[in-house]
Formats: C-alpha cells, structure tokens, sequence
C-alpha cells in the first residue's frame, strides 16, 4: 500500500514520471487490446478450422457408413424377392418334399455362400415360414439347435414393413467352438416377405473399423447412435451398445448437422444423420485439444507483451528524463522568482526546442512584468475615471418621466390635447425601451408599442399617414424579443413620406404560418426596397451567421443583429418589395418561434 502511495504522489509531483505513466498506459491498452482482437479472431478461426475439418472427416465416414448399410440392404433385399426365397416360403416344410430341397439348396448356392464369402462379417441369416418350418445359416458361429426367430424380442412388434427394419443389440445367442454363449453387438436386418420372415444378423466389427479411423484431435471420440440413443458404434470398441447422454440426445434430435460447444462435457460436438437409417454419427471433440494451439498463442502474447512493456518502460524512463531535465529546471526558476520576486531571475536557454522556447517565453514575461504592472495600475485609474464619467453623464429617468407627466398636466390645462397625446406616448415608449427586466414581451405589448410610435407619427403627418394592425386575438399571447415591429414602421414611415412627400399607408399583420412559426409582416405603399440595399441587408445576416457583429448597427442593421443573437438560427427575416418588385412597396416578413405565454 505505501509503494502505491508513494508511486501516486511521484505522478502527482512529477511530469517525467506522468509521462511514463502514460506512456506505459497507452503501450498496455495497446498492447492488451491487439492480444485481445487476436486471440479472439484466432480462437473463432481455429474453431472454424475445426469445425470445417470435422464436417469433411464426418462426411467420409457417414459415406462410407452409408456404403455398407446400403449394400447390406440390397443384399438382403435381393435375398428376400428372389424366386428361391420365394418358392421355398410356398412350399410347406413337412414333409420334406425334393422340390422344397431344392429350392433350399439354391438359395444357399446362389445367394448365401456369395453373401458369406463378400461379407465374412454376416454372422447368420434366418429363414421362417409360420406353420412351415424355419431355417438358419450360420457362418462364423453356431446358433443352439433350441433358436427360434419366435424368440427375438421384436419379432411380435413388427408387421409387414415397407422398408427394412434396421434393429441393433447384443446378441446371447451365438456359440463359440466350445459351445459356450457369446455376447456380441449386432446389427439385425428384418423384413417379411410373402407370409414368411428374413433376418440376417451382421458383426459390428466391419463398421467398427470406419469409426476407429474417425481422428480429428487428441483425445476426440467418434459416435453411431439410434434415434433412442443407443451406441452403435462407438470409436471405443467398449462402449458399443451403451447410452449416450440424454441432454445430447436431445440436442440433435430432429435435426440433419451441425455443431455447438456443449458446456457439461466441454466438448465441440460436430454432428450428421445417415441417409438410409437416419442414425446420428457424431464427432466429440475435447475443448482443451482445439483450443491448445490457441492457448498457446495467448500464452506467448502475453510474454512478449510483458517483456515490450518492460522494455517500454525502462526507454520511457530514460527519454522523459532528457525531456523533463530542462522542465524541471525551468520550474525550479519559477519557484525561486514567486517566493524572491526577483525581476532580475533568468531561466537557463539551451537547445532549440520547445522548451527553449518556452524558457525564452519566461525570460520575456519577467522583462515585461514590470511594465505590465504599470500598465495595469493606469489601466485601472482610466477605468475609474470612466465609471465617474459614466455616473456624472448619467439621466434621471424618474426626473424625465416626471418631466413628461408636467408636460401632459399643461397640455390638458392650456386644452391641447395633441401635445398631452404625444407627451403620453412618448412616455409609454421610453418606460417600455428602457426596462431592461424581461427578454421577452408578449406581441399584445409590442403592438401597443408601436400604436404609441403611431400616434405621435399621425399628430405630425395627419391624414398623410395611414395604417393598419391586422394581428389575430389568439397570437396577441405570442412571445417576441422587444421592439421588433416599431424600426420596421419607421423605417417605412422615413421611406416613404420624409423622402417623396408621398402618403403612406402601412400594414401590420401576423399569423401562424404552417410550419408553426410565428409570422409578423410589415408592409407600405412606398418606394420599396432598392437593389443596392437588397444586398447590403443580406449581406449583414451572413455576417451575423458567421459571428461578426458589430455595436455600432442602427435601424434595420440593428434589428437583424438583436435577431440573430437573441434566436440564433431559429429566427428567419426576408426583405423584399409588392408583387411588381421596386416601386410597389417594402415587404419585411419576419419567422419567430411561436410560443404562447400560457403554453410556456
């Protein structure tokens, strides 16, 4: 715990040994990461390896498997329709008649001594008539003369089957030399035919030899099972005829091949069926064998990995301490110039580096601290100064509106109430303008505001000045930035009538436009808008999108500026003329975010 401790407060105090520490931490991940990506496609790879080579070596051996059931099948088939059979199945057994001798004596020459002599490993074949008799055939052992077909298990569950009845078992009833009982797994082939019954028992021990061929890995085992799963044939002559585990059993059933790991035995378990007897022959692959050759690879990434970190770290170590060498003595300077100081302190410059440079930096900070100092202390009279001049130039506001109300009180008593209106709108404007509380008005304030800009605009033009607020009860709720609305009607006002002389009519409206924004218009009857403004007026919204404000912006300019810092992006403002273009008069529409106020 202490070295811990101690090797924390080295990286805390230290920039050599943070740089080793992140050096080395960067190397690990690395390092880990590339053996991790590795070894994960390694593994996935040889386990395809595997699985694809298991499917080729199952594949052989389901043929050849396949290839002696087959011939197994037509051999006995082609017994059990021959005429022979036949005739002999027909004639009755007692009394023994020369035709049903004859009959015997060909099926022996033409089929069995064939059959015996190309398949030594047929162990009998059984002839029975119910009624008429009952023959058999031995080959390398004897059957007791007390045998019966009657006597095997399955005889009384078959019927007349369309296909051959494959059945496997041990087998008491076969005799070696010395007559004594053999237990021996066979494969019995059973069928009826014409009224009668033929079965031919077969060793194990020529299809035994397929499996015992079956080599993937060490240690891997090879597997024949029935539906039930029976061991039929098993690369491990002792466990024919055994059981095979029930949740692998499960596994398989029902379906044709493939593979899956099977956690209980840690095994890769590589399955197909055989066509003819749709048995499973299954190949058993100990995890620990595949993956040796995976392991190993982890193994020895992790060595190299652990010895490059090692030497990693000890190169690390020596490069940070060249690095860090002038570092360390630069901060040493700094340390003796905060605790002395001292202007006169210098850094030491060597190389040519970023260090040098930084050393340089210093040397020029503590020439110019001095000076620095000064600046700050006159930088900080002017600012006094400017605070005073500020407060001295300052109006009062209460003092003005008072001023104002005065005017009014005389309007009323000397009965000109033209000079009261104005006093009073004029008031109203300079209260709304100059609270700088809320960001936000509802539009029911910023058209009062500027009906206020209106009155005071139709005492001074009377009936040249005309004008139309169009603005739904339901959107007077809105929300807006302020004074949005009253530089657009001045702006037509100083259009239109101050320079042509002309009347003007202008037209306030507002909507929710169909993308759910709030729409505001203002339109006159003047001139409208020239080429040359056009473009001056589009050129200010890219360079408010661009960030290039400027403070100095009045009317219009000032409008598109407030519009863009208050609503960014959301806030959209078109500049352009009536239908006929130039001369049909100035139309501003403006895009805001439509929020209500009792909806915020």
């Amino acid at each position: 715990m202490r070295s811990i401790h101690f090797f924390l407060d080295k990286i805390n105090n230290s920039l050599k040994w943070k740089l080793i520490s992140i050096i080395a931490g960067i190397l690990l991940l690395t390092v880990s990461g590339i053996g991790v990506i590795s070894y994960t496609k390694t593994a996935a790879s040889v386990r395809e390896d595997i699985d694809r080579l298991s499917v080729q070596v199952l594949k052989q051996a389901n043929m050849n498997l396949d290839r002696y059931y087959s011939e197994y099948d037509m051999a006995f088939l082609m017994l059990g329709n021959s005429l022979e059979v036949r005739e002999w199945l027909r004639l009755s057994a007692s009394p023994i008649s020369s035709e049903f001798i004859r009959y015997y004596d060909r099926i022996k020459e033409n089929y069995l001594n064939r059959m015996f002599l190309q398949y030594p490993e047929i162990l009998s074949v059984s002839l029975y008539k119910p009624g008429g008799g009952e023959h058999h055939f031995v080959n390398a052992h004897t059957l007791p003369l007390t045998y019966s077909l009657q006597d095997e298990p399955y005889f009384s569950q078959t019927g007349n089957y369309d296909k051959v009845k494959f059945i496997t078992g041990f087998s008491d009833h076969y005799l070696d030399a010395d007559s004594r009982s053999l237990r021996l797994p066979v494969l019995t082939l059973f069928k009826q035919f014409y009224g009668g019954y033929l079965k031919m028992d077969i060793s194990l021990t020529a299809s035994q030899k397929v499996m015992e061929q079956i080599h993937i890995v060490d240690s891997d085992s090879a597997v024949v099972m029935d539906e039930d799963g029976t061991i039929i044939h098993h690369s491990r002559p002792g466990e024919v005829m055994g059981r095979m585990d029930e949740h692998l059993v499960e596994k398989v059933k029902g379906k044709r091949e493939g593979s899956f790991y099977d956690q209980t035995r840690n095994e890769l378990i590589v399955y197909q069926t055989i066509p003819l007897t749709g048995w499973k022959i299954i190949a058993m692959l100990p995890y620990s064998q595949v993956a040796k050759s995976i392991l190993y690879t982890r193994n020895m990434m992790i060595a190299l990995a652990i010895g490059a970190l090692a030497v990693s770290v000890v190169l690390t170590y020596f490069a940070a301490s060249s690095i860090t060498r002038r570092i360390s003595g630069l901060r040493g300077t700094m340390k003796q110039m905060q605790y002395k100081n001292d202007f006169a302190i210098r850094a030491e410059v060597a190389g040519r580096d970023e260090v040098a440079d930084l050393s340089k930096s210093f040397n020029n900070l503590l020439e110019h601290l001095e000076q620095s100092v000064a600046d700050l202390t006159e930088t900080r009279v002017l600012q006094h100064r400017a605070v005073i001049s500020a407060l001295q130039s300052q109006i009062n506001s209460h003092f003005l509106y008072n001023t104002l109300e005065t005017i009014n009180s005389m309007a009323v008593i000397g009965r000109q109430p033209q000079i009261g209106l104005v006093a009073v709108s004029l008031s109203s404007m300079l209260r709304y303008t100059s609270n700088f509380k809320d960001d936000q008005v509802l539009l029911a304030d910023e058209v009062r505001h500027v009906e206020h800009y209106l009155n005071i605009m139709k005492i001074r033009y009377k009936d040249e000045l005309t004008y139309e607020l169009q603005i739904p009860g339901e959107l007077l709720e809105a929300l807006c930035t302020k004074a949005l609305l009253q530089p657009l009607v001045e702006n037509s006002i100083k259009h239109t009538r101050e320079e042509t002389g002309a009347a003007v009519h202008i037209i306030v409206s507002a909507a929710a436009a169909a993308d759910g924004r709030l729409h505001l218009t203002v339109r006159d009857n003047g001139p409208g808008f020239g080429e040359e403004v056009l473009a001056r007026l589009i050129q200010e919204q890219a360079d408010c999108r661009i960030m290039k404000p400027q403070a100095t912006r009045v009317g219009l300019s000032n409008l598109i500026e407030r519009l863009h810092m208050f609503y960014g992006g959301e806030a959209v403002i078109h500049f352009g003329n009536g239908s006929g273009g130039e001369g049909e008069g100035a139309v501003v529409e403006l895009f805001l975010p439509l929020h209500i106020r009792s909806h915020v």
